[in-house]
């Protein structure tokens, strides 16, 4: 119908060619269908995201993650289909859980003109970086390996209410006491032991992404004093592998018995041949100690042992029963649930969680009541005197005297209330 010479044809094309071009790069990228290869989705406009056109075929969008959303919607609410979705999150697995993702994590998508994705970076820590990248049909998933820089740290202080006040006092966070708390675990209990005027130095390790912190590493020696009393505790690696604290005498801090089975709380309720009870309203034995925690706190067995009761006690409510060398025996009672896999018969390991504190049976309220025996009889745990723990090997105790008088030394320079940086690690 239409008579076109050649060269009016190729004309033709080539001017088509270019409005599809200009269409294709003023347009937003398409919404993908379920596979790698999508045509043309809109990308709509958000108030949480950040659209950037980096090259004249790619655009880019900058977005955090709201409360709420998940993987899946973010992806959905940039035009992507629900089976390209679920083929991502497949295609991420063997890296990084697409359900591990939180308000505040931040994202970055990159799309050509075509709506195909070319990159696409997930944030959720500043060391965490996970990346799907289009390499010709494929998506190929990693993770970034970010290096940080470890510094050596000492601080010292004094306590006047707690260790938590006392290390935020100088600036550092919670989880540094709860470290150094774990390393004394064995001979100071933290929740009634602390005398106003106690001092502590801690000298650990302390990571950073620029000047920036990230997180801490290990404490590599401390010091607690007491009452005249000087705790001092030393880390040591063996070339063996084998780890731990020790005195600066090689001996480890480790004993065969927690002096508490869980952390940080308040005794409500002491051992006693003669206790008025809350809720019978007589005088009776309580013959353990009352430790008050919010429900579902972990409970810990204090020693290596084995299961030997698991169930409904009466007033004791949901109870558990180990049994441990050299005649000990210890309980666990009015917890709200038992530990994932305990069973009667089975072994534990000191500091495996058996359970979590709860008010079952006779109980006025959350707490849980810890009761102990030695070959049969009851005796109060807070004031047994347990068996001390192994030494370093002897091939590497020359190795291990080195490095602790190095630390001891370094503890013994006391700077109350301060913090310093170590040169020389």
């Amino acid at each position: 119908m239409f008579n076109l010479t050649l060269s009016t044809f190729l004309l033709f094309i080539l001017i088509e060619n270019d409005l599809l071009s200009l269409r294709s790069f003023q347009s937003a990228p398409v919404k993908p269908t379920s596979t790698i290869s999508n045509k043309r989705p809109a990308i709509p406009a958000s108030s949480k995201t950040k659209e950037l056109q980096t090259e004249k075929f790619f655009r880019t969008i900058n977005g955090r993650v709201s409360p709420g959303e998940t993987f899946y919607s973010v992806l959905l609410n940039h035009g992507f289909s629900p089976p390209l979705v679920a083929r991502l999150i497949e295609t991420f697995k063997p890296v990084f859980d697409c359900r591990n993702i939180f308000p505040g994590d931040s994202y970055r998508l990159t799309t050509d003109a075509e709506g195909n994705l070319v990159n696409l970076k997930f944030q959720t820590s500043p060391v965490t970086i996970y990346r799907l990248r289009r390499e010709g049909e494929r998506l190929i998933p990693s993770k970034d390996k970010i290096t940080l820089d470890k510094r050596i740290a000492k601080i010292s202080g004094v306590i006047e209410s707690s260790l938590f006040s006392a290390l935020s006092k100088i600036g550092e966070k919670d989880q540094l006491a709860i470290d150094f708390a774990d390393i004394f675990a064995w001979d100071i209990d933290f929740r009634h032991d602390l005398r106003r005027g106690d001092r502590f130095e801690i000298i650990f390790e302390k990571y950073y992404k620029d000047d920036s912190f990230i997180h801490y590493g290990k404490i590599v020696a401390a010091e607690y004093i007491s009452r005249g009393r000087t705790l001092q505790a030393v880390y040591f690696k063996d070339p063996d592998g084998r780890e731990d604290y020790y005195s600066p005498e090689g001996i480890s801090v480790r004993r065969s018995f927690l002096r508490a089975p869980l952390r940080f709380t308040r005794i409500s309720s002491g051992f006693s041949h003669r206790r008025f009870h809350p809720i019978l309203k007589r005088p009776m034995p309580h013959l353990g100690i009352d430790f008050a925690a919010p429900i579902g706190t972990p409970v810990w067995s204090v020693a290596d042992g084995v299961v030997t009761r698991k169930g409904w006690k009466n007033g004791n409510g949901n109870m558990v029963t180990i049994r441990h060398p050299n005649g000990y025996e210890t309980m666990y009672n009015h917890l709200s649930r038992y530990g994932k896999g305990l069973k009667v018969g089975k072994r534990v390991k000191q500091k495996d969680i058996i359970g979590y504190v709860g008010t079952t049976g006779l109980s006025t309220g959350p707490h849980l009541d810890y009761r102990m025996k030695k070959n049969g009889k009851f005796i109060n745990p807070l004031k047994e005197k347990f068996p001390a723990g192994l030494p370093v090997n002897k091939a590497y105790r020359t190795v291990f005297l080195k490095v602790s008088q190095q630390m001891t030394a370094l503890l013994n320079e006391m700077d109350i209330s301060s913090q310093k940086m170590v040169a020389g690690f």
